[in-house]
This record gives structure tokens, C-alpha cells and sequence, in this order.
């Protein structure tokens, strides 16, 4: 539990990453975690961009995430994540 960064534990939602179905139990989700369940892996590198939008969220709002954010999941909320090598 990690109630400091709004992250406890509570009911279990399905949250789609990049078109695969993913199981999620905190009530928010930040940045890294997305790239991470998208991609297996974040990785840290001035080279690597990575771009997070999402839909379907509360009030069926859309938007992006970008590095040090947090958005509410919702069930059936959908993550689009890309990854761009710069060089």
C-alpha cells in the first residue's frame, strides 16, 4: 500500500495499454507505470520519448500524460503509448 502517492489498493479494473487488456488494482496510474505496461520496461534515456494519451477516462475525458503525472483509472480505460528513438 502507498498511500503517500494516492496509490492504495482498492477494487481491480481492466485497463487496455496499446490494445492488450491489462488488470489494474491502485486508483491511479502515473506515466511510468503506462509506458510500463505497455512497453515490460521504462526506460530512462534523453533519446527515448515516450508519449501517453488515454480515453475513456472519469466524465469520459481525454487527455495525455506526461513524465511525473497521474490520471484516475477507470475500467476500460484506454492507454495509447508510443515510444520514439530520437537518434
Amino acid at each position: 500500500m502507498d498511500k503517500e502517492n494516492g496509490n492504495e489498493e482498492h477494487k481491480e479494473v481492466t485497463i487496455i495499454a496499446n490494445a492488450r487488456e491489462k488488470k489494474w488494482n491502485k486508483k491511479e496510474i502515473s506515466y511510468k507505470e503506462v509506458i510500463e505496461l505497455a512497453f515490460g520496461e521504462y526506460i530512462e534515456n534523453e533519446n527515448i520519448e515516450y508519449t501517453v494519451a488515454y480515453s475513456r477516462a472519469h466524465g469520459d475525458k481525454n487527455g495525455t500524460l506526461i513524465k511525473g503525472e497521474s490520471v484516475k483509472v477507470k475500467d476500460g480505460m484506454i492507454f495509447n503509448v508510443n515510444k520514439t528513438d530520437k537518434s
